[in-house]
């Protein structure tokens, strides 16, 4: 099955999981500081006692759940802020956030400027500037994605290159595709910015004008509350795209 076809289910599959796991947590304690005072508190004569008992657990109660799930974003927040800047700051990129889960990081790497954005998914995308101005794309081959693609009218690139194999190529400008990726440093390049050991199900490279982007989407893991990324795993994407970038 397409893992982009496959991902919808998960997702749904985390949604029910992590609603399961709030009801889990939230029933008791509604029940224990909300329906258990009232029904305690209206069988009490002394109003004033009533009163406290029907007010106060369950005030406690929103500003418990309440500020549980605002200390959990904040904290999930923090910690994904932490690992993206411990991996891109050595680079010489800074970072930002954006909007409220999204952060961008910019600089110059090898006097190229770079740009990297993460966002919910969770998605990462590197770009690295390029003089280049035309279009390809490099990713893992799968039916469901090439057929649609031929029902659009695009075919993937014929390969003779064997380092290529199981990789899907489309491209604006067949004949400088086919000549990039006829070089040994274009495929080893390729491969490894496609083929790494990591957390993302779904990897793409692409040109497109002025920018060479690799693109990471979604998660092997069933919850994640963090982003798989590290700075020697930063670097290598770098390098990897500016050795396509230097062909």
């Amino acid at each position: 099955m397409s893992k982009l076809w496959s991902e919808p289910p998960r997702a749904i599959g985390r949604g029910l999981l992590i609603s399961l796991i709030s009801t889990a947590i939230v029933l008791p304690l509604g029940c224990l500081l909300v329906l258990l005072p009232i029904a305690v508190g209206s069988h009490i004569q002394n109003e004033r006692l009533s009163l406290l008992l029907t007010i106060v657990p369950p005030v406690f109660f929103v500003l418990l759940v309440g500020g549980g799930s605002w200390g959990f974003l904040w904290w999930m927040l923090r910690r994904r802020a932490a690992t993206l800047d411990a991996a891109f700051n050595p680079l010489g990129l800074s970072g930002q956030r954006e909007v409220l889960t999204m952060r961008r990081y910019e600089g110059h790497i090898r006097g190229r400027k770079a740009r990297v954005y993460f966002r919910r998914g969770p998605t990462l995308e590197l770009y690295l500037s390029t003089p280049l101005q035309t279009r390809f794309s490099v990713d893992e081959a799968d039916k469901v994605g090439t057929t649609l693609a031929g029902w659009l009218g695009r075919a993937p690139l014929a390969l003779s290159n064997p380092a290529l194999e199981g990789l899907r190529v489309f491209a604006m400008d067949e004949a400088w595709a086919r000549n990039l990726l006829e070089t040994p440093q274009a495929a080893e390049a390729l491969k490894r910015l496609l083929r790494f050991e990591g957390e993302f199900r779904l990897r793409r490279v692409e040109l497109i004008p002025g920018y060479l982007v690799l693109r990471l989407h979604f998660s092997n893991k069933v919850l994640a509350f963090d982003v798989d990324v590290n700075a020697e795993q930063a670097r290598r994407w770098f390098e990897n795209l500016i050795a396509l970038a230097e062909i």
